[in-house]
């Protein structure tokens, strides 16, 4: 008489290909759940990230624009290039979490229409501009993130936008004690 408990049953050759078979399968399905996951993985928060991603290709191509100009001073350059800076990295920063989440982010337009420039003012102007609609564009959109994570890289990033608005209104001699609207 067999024990089967110290001699078990042999495997059948096609037991042991199902067994492999369901094997591969489940390590190609764990293997694909991180990318599948990632595309579906907070669709919301990528479409505003995207969103602002564009508002940061904008920035930075008006700095340039202001910068190849030739009319600003000494001083409104430094800015300007400190500015464009504080964009570079939030773009840097947005496009990491769009692709970290399984997005694609938006690439930069080929060109922009800044309208015309003929001073410095149209220049500060023009950016004063960008800077307001980006600080409300993060604003509105704040409230709306779903990940902790993207909404705590996103609010230093609305400091920036406050702080670029806040100096080029100084600039043009606008109001800077109004609160933020919400």
């Amino acid at each position: 008489m067999r024990d089967d408990k110290t001699h078990p049953k042999p495997v059948s050759r096609r037991e042991l290909l199902q067994a492999t078979g369901l094997s591969m399968a489940t390590g190609v399905m764990a293997s694909a759940m991180p990318a599948m996951a990632k595309e579906t993985r907070f669709p919301d928060d990528l479409a505003i990230l995207n969103v602002a991603l564009g508002l940061e290709h904008q920035a930075i191509a008006a700095y340039d624009a202001g910068a190849a100009s030739k009319l600003l001073s000494a001083d409104q350059l430094k800015i300007a290039v400190s500015f464009q800076s504080d964009h570079k990295r939030h773009r840097d920063a947005l496009t990491k979490f769009i692709r970290r989440y399984g997005g694609t982010p938006v690439a930069p337009k080929s060109s922009y229409d800044f309208g015309t420039i003929t001073s410095a003012t149209d220049i500060v102007k023009l950016a004063q501009r960008l800077e307001d609609g980006a600080e409300a564009a993060y604003l509105a959109n704040a409230g709306k993130l779903q990940n902790r994570e993207i909404l705590n890289a996103a609010v230093p990033i609305l400091e920036d936008e406050v702080r670029h608005n806040t100096v080029f209104k100084q600039l043009l001699g606008m109001d800077v004690t109004e609160r933020l609207k919400y």
